[in-house]
């Protein structure tokens, strides 16, 4: 007779706990988003100055396309961050900060974190940092080193 072995989990293992990504290593991951976001917005600047002004390469025009640009870039500074945060967050689960620093956004129950969740840890972002930043300090604190906008979005950031 051919016995069958038991697949479920025996009541004394316990599953691993995740480790939870600290402020230092968050912070890091956002500095390096903050500087990627900065200079690919920079580049995008230089880009349509440069077409604006080859259009008609007369110093005055250079200096009404820069005006132009700056005016323009300044307006849709705010859409393009949310673009960078958005897209990846709800794509890969990280920004290419967090790639870098070996961190990953995932739900609470460990799955991926969906576009919508990705726009409400994104509101959730303005939230923590409106009144002095005091809801990214909070994950000092927190025992599962989360900010505000985790814990409005069931969401963690862990360790690869």
């Amino acid at each position: 007779m051919i016995s069958k072995e038991n697949d479920t989990p025996t009541a004394g293992v316990a599953t691993p706990q995740p480790r939870y990504a600290g402020f230092l290593a968050r912070g890091m991951a956002l500095s390096i988003d903050i500087l990627l976001v900065h200079l690919l917005y920079f580049c995008c600047f230089c880009a349509v100055t440069t077409a604006l002004w080859a259009l008609s390469p007369h110093w005055l025009i250079l200096l009404s396309s820069i005006l132009l640009s700056l005016v323009v870039f300044l307006l849709t500074f705010p859409l393009f961050v949310a673009v960078y945060f958005l897209a990846l967050h709800g794509w890969q689960g990280q920004t290419l900060g967090k790639m870098f620093m070996g961190l990953r956004v995932v739900r609470v129950d460990g799955g991926e974190v969906t576009p919508g969740l990705a726009f409400l840890r994104f509101i959730g972002y303005g939230l923590s940092i409106l009144p002095l930043g005091l809801g990214i300090f909070w994950s000092l604190i927190d025992r599962e080193k989360c900010a505000w906008h985790d814990h409005l979005a069931a969401t963690r950031v862990v360790m690869k």
